[in-house]
C-alpha cells in the first residue's frame, strides 16, 4: 500500500491509504492481479481524475449542481416534515384513527429505508445522474398521485411510493457532488449542499402557512370542499423536486462515475464542460492524448440475464458481500453504528419535542375547564360556541343549539328533554351517562358515537354531516408547529453552511466529537422542559449539533468507500438511519408519560455513546475520490 505524493494535482497522486489500525475506521483499495497488477479503483484513475479537476477550476458549475442537487434533499426533508402538517386534514377527510395515523407515519419511513439502498445500488450501477432522475420523477408522480388519492389505503399506498423516491437524493447527492470537486474544495461545496435540507421544512412551513387552515374548525369547513386546501397543499411540495428534475437534465455525469464506467471521452467532455461553466482564464489543457490506459479501468460488471428479478437479486447480494467484505467490514460496522445512533436520537428528539409542546398546551387548555353542575337551563337559544366545559347533574329542556360549535364539551349524568342540535359542530364531545329525550340533531356531525352508557328515547339524527366516527379534535396547535419547524429548520441552514468551510481546515473526527459531545450536553437539558420556549430552544440546539456530525459523517461515508462502491455503502447506512428513526418514534412517545429523567438520560447516553464511536474514525480528508 501507498501513502499518496505529491500534490493535489500532481496524475500520480492516488487515494491515500490510511494506516492498518484495528481501532480505527480503515480505506483500503481493491487490487487485481490483472493487467500489470494495476489496483480496480486505480491509481491512474484518481490521479487523472483529481487533476483534470484542478484544471477545470472549482466555481460556478459546482456550485449550481449544489443548488440543485439540494432541492433533491429539501424535497427529502419536506416528505419527513410535510405529515405533520396535513395529518390534521387527512385525519379528518380519509377517516383515520389512532392506530391508522401511527402507520401514515411509519410508511414513509419504512420506505425511505428500502429505497435508500436500492437507489444506492442503482447509482453505482447505472450513473449518479441517471438515477437520482429516476428517483425523483417517482418521488413526484406518487405525491401528485397521493393528493387525489380518495381513501386511506391508496393514500397510503401512494404515500410509500412517493417516500421509495424521495430516499434515492440522500446517498446519490452527496457522491455525485463531491466527484465533481476537487479534494481541497469538496468539503465546502458539500455543506452547501447539506445546508439545503432544512429548507425542505422552511417551504413546507411556509406554505402551510399560506394554504392550509390553523383552526380546526375551518378544517372542517374547509372539508366540505370537493377540492380541499390540504390536495393544494401536497401539488405545490412538489416543486423542490421538479426543480431538481429540471436541473439535473442540463447537468453532465459525475466525470469520476464515467471513468469508472470505461466512458474516458464522455469524462473528458465533462471536465471541458465544468472548464466553460466556471471560466477558468487558462485553456483547458487535458485532451484525449492524456486519458488512462485501458489497464486502469476496473472490470465492468456483466450485462444482466434475461431473467431480470433473479439479476436483482444477485446485484443485491453482491453488492452486501463487498460492503461486508474483509476489506470494509470494519468501516461499514462503525458507520452503521454510528447511523443507527443518531438516526434513533435525532427522530426521537423531533418526536418528544413536538408531543411534549402539544402536551404543554393540552394540561394548559384543561387547567382552564369551566365546570357548571346541577343547573337547569329552559327554553334558551344558544348560538354561540361552547368551549372546554363540562355539564353535570345538569337539565336542559325546551333548549336550541344552532349555528354553532362544542368544543371539548362533556355532558355528565345530565338531562336533556325536548333539546334540538341545529347545524352544530362538534369536537370531543361526549354525553355521558345521560338522558336524552324527544331531541332532535338536524345538520350536525353528532351521531350516536358521541353518546356513552346513554339512555335514548325517541331521538331524531337527519342530515348527520359526517360519515366519519372518529371524534375529530379541533386543538390541533399548527401555530406552535410553524414555530417550531422555522426555529429548528431556519438555525440549522447557517449552521450547516459554515460548517461546510470549517471541515476544510480541521479533521473529521474531532468536528464530530465536537458536535456530539455539545449535543450530548444540550440533551440533558430535556430534564428542564416547562414551557414551549424552552422545548424549541433544547430541540433546536440538538438537532443543529446532531446533524453537523451527520454532515461531517457522510463525507466520511464518501471516502471510505471506492467510486464503484460508493452509492450503495451509502445507500445501506441511510437505511438504517431511517430503520433506528422509525423505531425512535414509538419508544419516545412512551417517554413521553414518565418523568423527563428518562428521555434525558437516553439522548445524552446514547449521543456520547456516538462520540465514543467516532474517536475510532481515522481522518480521510486528504483521500481522492
Amino acid at each position: 500500500m501507498k501513502q499518496p505524493i505529491g500534490d493535489e494535482s500532481n496524475v500520480l497522486s492516488v487515494t491515500s491509504i490510511i494506516q492498518k489500525e484495528p481501532s480505527s475506521l480503515s480505506l483500503e483499495v481493491e487490487v487485481s492481479s490483472g493487467s500489470g497488477g494495476v489496483a480496480h479503483n486505480g491509481e491512474a484513475l484518481v490521479g487523472f481524475h483529481e487533476d483534470a479537476l484542478s484544471q477545470a477550476a472549482m466555481g460556478k458549475a459546482q456550485l449550481l449542481l449544489a443548488i440543485v442537487l439540494g432541492l433533491g434533499l429539501a424535497a427529502e426533508c419536506s416528505e419527513l416534515t410535510i405529515l405533520n402538517y396535513i395529518m390534521p386534514a387527512a385525519e379528518l377527510h380519509l377517516c383515520i384513527d389512532e392506530h391508522r395515523k401511527g402507520w401514515l407515519v411509519s410508511i414513509s419511513l419504512l420506505a425511505m429505508a428500502g429505497g435508500s439502498f436500492i437507489w444506492g445500488i442503482l447509482g453505482d450501477h447505472l450513473g449518479r445522474r441517471r438515477a437520482l432522475i429516476s428517483a425523483l420523477s417517482v418521488a413526484a408522480l406518487f405525491s401528485a398521485v397521493a393528493a387525489v388519492m380518495p381513501t386511506y389505503g391508496t393514500f397510503m399506498t401512494a404515500r410509500f411510493c412517493s417516500g421509495l423516491g424521495i430516499s434515492g437524493a440522500f446517498p446519490l447527492s452527496f457522491s455525485y457532488l463531491t466527484e465533481t470537486c476537487s479534494r481541497s474544495s469538496r468539503s465546502r461545496y458539500t455543506g452547501i449542499l447539506h445546508s439545503m435540507w432544512p429548507l425542505g421544512a422552511v417551504f413546507t412551513s411556509v406554505i402551510s402557512y399560506v394554504i392550509l387552515p390553523s383552526l380546526g374548525a375551518d378544517i372542517v369547513q374547509d372539508n366540505r370542499e370537493h377540492w380541499t386546501s390540504w390536495h393544494k397543499f401536497l401539488i405545490l411540495s412538489i416543486l423542490p423536486i421538479l426543480a431538481s428534475i429540471i436541473g439535473l437534465m442540463w447537468a453532465s455525469e459525475s466525470p469520476r462515475y464515467l471513468l469508472e464506467a470505461s466512458r474516458e471521452v464522455e469524462a473528458l467532455e465533462v471536465y471541458q464542460r465544468l472548464h466553460r461553466l466556471n471560466k477558468a482564464r487558462t485553456q483547458y489543457g487535458l485532451t484525449e492524448l492524456e486519458l488512462p490506459g485501458r489497464s486502469a479501468y476496473r472490470e465492468r460488471p456483466t450485462s444482466p440475464s434475461r431473467n431480470i428479478f433473479s439479476h436483482g437479486v444477485n446485484t443485491f447480494r453482491e453488492a452486501l458481500q463487498r460492503i461486508s467484505s474483509p476489506i470494509h467490514f470494519r468501516t461499514t460496522l462503525l458507520l452503521a453504528a454510528l447511523h443507527l445512533l443518531l438516526g434513533f436520537i435525532y427522530m426521537g428528539v423531533s418526536t418528544f419535542s413536538w408531543s411534549y409542546i402539544k402536551h404543554l398546551r393540552d394540561e394548559e387548555y384543561r387547567s382552564s375547564r369551566q365546570f357548571f353542575d346541577n343547573v337547569t337551563y329552559t327554553g334558551i337559544t344558544i348560538n354561540d360556541t361552547i368551549d372546554n366545559v363540562q355539564y353535570s347533574n345538569s337539565v336542559f329542556r325546551n333548549m336550541t343549539f344552532t349555528n354553532m360549535g362544542l368544543n371539548h364539551v362533556e355532558f355528565y349524568n345530565c338531562t336533556l328533554e325536548d333539546t334540538e342540535f341545529f347545524n352544530v359542530k362538534a369536537s370531543v364531545l361526549r354525553f355521558d351517562i345521560s338522558t336524552i329525550k324527544n331531541c332532535r340533531f338536524v345538520d350536525t356531525d353528532i351521531s350516536k358515537h358521541n353518546f356513552a352508557h346513554c339512555v335514548e328515547i325517541n331521538n331524531t339524527f337527519m342530515s348527520v354531516t359526517s360519515d366519519c366516527f372518529e371524534d375529530f379534535d379541533y386543538n390541533i396547535y399548527m401555530d406552535d408547529l410553524y414555530d417550531e419547524t422555522i426555529a429548528w429548520s431556519g438555525s440549522m441552514f447557517p449552521a450547516l453552511f459554515v460548517l461546510g468551510f470549517v471541515i476544510e481546515t480541521i479533521s473529521r473526527p474531532p468536528v464530530i466529537i465536537t458536535s456530539l459531545g455539545l449535543a450530548a450536553i444540550a440533551g440533558s437539558g430535556i430534564f428542564l422542559l416547562t414551557t414551549s420556549v424552552i422545548v424549541e430552544i433544547v430541540e433546536v440546539l440538538i438537532k443543529i449539533f446532531l446533524t453537523c456530525a451527520v454532515n461531517v459523517i457522510t463525507l466520511v461515508v464518501v471516502e471510505a468507500y471506492p467510486c464503484h462502491l460508493r452509492c450503495t455503502a451509502h445507500g445501506l447506512l441511510r437505511s438504517l438511519f431511517h430503520i433506528a428513526s422509525l423505531c425512535a418514534i414509538p419508544i419516545y412517545n412512551m417517554l413521553l408519560h414518565t418523568i423527563l429523567l428518562f428521555p434525558a438520560l437516553i439522548t445524552v447516553s446514547l449521543t456520547l455513546l456516538a462520540a465514543v464511536l467516532s474517536s475510532r474514525i481515522q481522518d480521510n480528508s486528504k483521500v481522492l475520490l
